[in-house]
């Protein structure tokens, strides 16, 4: 876990880590909470504390290189960044139409928003450990059929397509849910497009997964747990993303990065995050 020892903590009062909602609730979340630092001293701390808490996503990075690169200014950018997910959300219910069987997993919130708006029928699964997948099959309700993350891959070939969101998109592949990657081997072996639905704004040249709380899925367990949210799926397996843009195969990164951004990378390898490249 990441030290305070970067961080001064006097007077100031950090975001706790959100581990159920989507992405882009917690982008939401992300861009309220450094809003009130832009041009500020503070505004580096902030920053690391938002990435130590969210390595892993990609938008997240975004908002604190906006918020170093433009200043004040970084609130269009943040503004940008709520109109793709909206755009993300109309261009998704185009796409996924009506009377289909989506296969979905973990729970995003673009994708819940989609589904909301679809005559269709969907297969999702708890996503232990957090169990967000509940959630997102109570705000389908009867549209949706609840399964377990194991009995999930049986289902794949019942199902027109498999729609997940992502936490990160590097040139060579998404980070998101663990358990993607072996559900997007699933739908190659039955032939069944793997689709992305993220706004451009998740790319970003590299990211961090950590390690969480092990008693999340063994409480005081007697030998040593891997509690892991995310893993890496390569792009030969995504058929293609739906984004703002519409319909788009590949995604690439076109903003420069902040020295401020190269720090707070710095000091997340030391605190021995593990490392996701893009190249």
């Amino acid at each position: 876990m990441v030290s305070n020892s970067y961080i001064n903590t006097a007077n100031i009062s950090f975001m706790k880590q959100d581990k159920i909602s989507g992405a882009s609730e917690i982008e939401r979340k992300a861009m309220n909470y450094i809003k009130n630092y832009l041009g500020r001293k503070e505004l580096f701390n902030k920053c690391y504390r938002l990435l130590s808490l969210y390595p892993s996503m990609a938008s997240i990075w975004n908002i604190a290189n906006f918020a170093f690169l433009y200043g004040k200014e970084a609130v269009k950018k943040f503004e940008e960044m709520e109109k793709a997910n909206e755009k993300v959300i109309e261009n998704g219910i185009k796409f996924v139409g009506k009377n289909r069987t989506v296969l979905t997993y973990s729970r995003s919130s673009i994708i819940s928003k989609i589904l909301q708006n679809c005559n269709v029928n969907v297969i999702c699964s708890e996503a232990r450990p957090r169990y967000e997948g509940r959630l997102l099959a109570k705000e389908l309700g009867n549209k949706s059929t609840l399964t377990t993350d194991a009995m999930l891959f049986s289902f794949v070939e019942k199902a027109d397509f498999v729609a997940v969101g992502a936490d990160a998109i590097l040139s060579n592949g998404i980070v998101n849910k663990v358990g993607t990657y072996a559900l997007a081997l699933m739908a190659k072996e039955k032939k069944k497009p793997f689709v992305v639905f993220s706004s451009t704004f998740k790319t970003f040249p590299f990211v961090f997964i950590k390690e969480e709380n092990p008693n999340e899925i063994w409480r005081n367990a007697p030998i040593k747990i891997k509690n892991i949210y995310f893993d890496f799926t390569p792009a030969n397996l995504i058929s293609f993303f739906i984004t703002e843009n519409g319909m788009e195969k590949f995604l690439s990164f076109k903003y420069e990065i902040a020295d401020e951004i190269f720090k707070i990378r710095k000091l997340l390898k030391r605190e021995g995050y593990y490392f996701l490249n893009g190249d």
